[in-house]
């Protein structure tokens, strides 16, 4: 499996705050059958300016530690960029944070969506840069008004739901958006957005299994290794994976998802 957006890098923003830390977090995430991760720090939310500077030399660091320590683990670096009208001439700058040379973590405010949002989503994709926008399902804003995410999907954005949003460890509501996103074609990956070895952990095949059971193997494996893999060597998605449901289909959804949904 490939985890793009994990905060794995030590001293670098609120993920592992130290290097012991940051190896707990690896040795976790591959004896959880994860291959590859992505390390992505937040970048340009007010409190944490990292770039290339900061970030690939803590990569490194970190790197040569999981060789001494025997963890088979890759490494990549990436950023967990908040939305900024800066955003693109920081992507210019800093090209080795872009994922496949061209897709790169948005990540939007918890509980509103910036009234630029639709402008710079679309400036970005102009420009070249493809944004993953990060865990949408975590936004209050966005669960209760899908057409705005919808558009965005629609113009050539990503979608990327966070593992425990689909365990319910967030709450039932974000768990409940989550599979509605995916039900609906909205949502192309799953990451684990890890941030500790303990109360956020780089943990996958629990969300890995849950979509085996409610959409089947074939989108379980492209939403956690085939679709990561595309964006890793820069390769075009061209739609959402999953069509929008049929009668049918939602009829069973609302029964299977109803009694999996009420057990939290």
């Amino acid at each position: 499996m490939i985890d793009i957006h994990c905060h794995i890098l030590p001293g670098l923003d609120d993920g592992a705050k130290d290097l012991e830390d940051a190896v707990a977090m690896c040795r976790m995430a591959a004896a959880d059958g994860i291959g590859t991760v992505v390390a992505t720090p937040h970048c340009r939310n007010g409190v944490y300016q990292n770039s290339e500077q900061t970030i690939l030399p803590v990569l490194e660091q970190l790197e040569e530690h999981l060789k001494k320590a025997g963890v088979d683990l890759e490494l990549r670096p990436g950023a967990d960029i908040h939305i900024h009208p800066e955003t693109i001439p920081f992507l210019r700058q800093n090209p080795r944070l872009l994922l496949g040379g061209r897709y790169f973590l948005l990540e939007l405010p918890a509980q509103s969506i910036p009234p630029f949002t639709r402008d710079f989503i679309f400036e970005s994709l102009l420009a070249g840069f493809i944004p993953i926008i990060t865990h949408p399902e975590r936004n209050t804003i966005i669960q209760g008004y899908w057409k705005g995410l919808e558009e965005w999907v629609k113009a050539g954005a990503l979608v990327q739901i966070t593992a425990m949003s689909l365990t319910g460890a967030f709450g039932g509501q974000i768990k409940e958006t989550a599979f509605q996103m995916v039900r609906m074609g909205m949502a192309h990956l799953i990451a684990t957005d890890a941030h500790s070895p303990r109360r956020r952990p780089p943990i996958l095949s629990q969300a890995r299994k849950i979509l085996e059971t409610f959409f089947g193997p074939e989108q379980a494996q492209a939403m956690v290794k085939e679709i990561p893999e595309k964006i890793m060597r820069g390769q075009t998605i061209d739609a959402p994976l999953l069509k929008m449901a049929s009668p049918v289909q939602k009829s069973f959804f609302k029964r299977m998802l109803g009694g999996y949904l009420n057990k939290k």
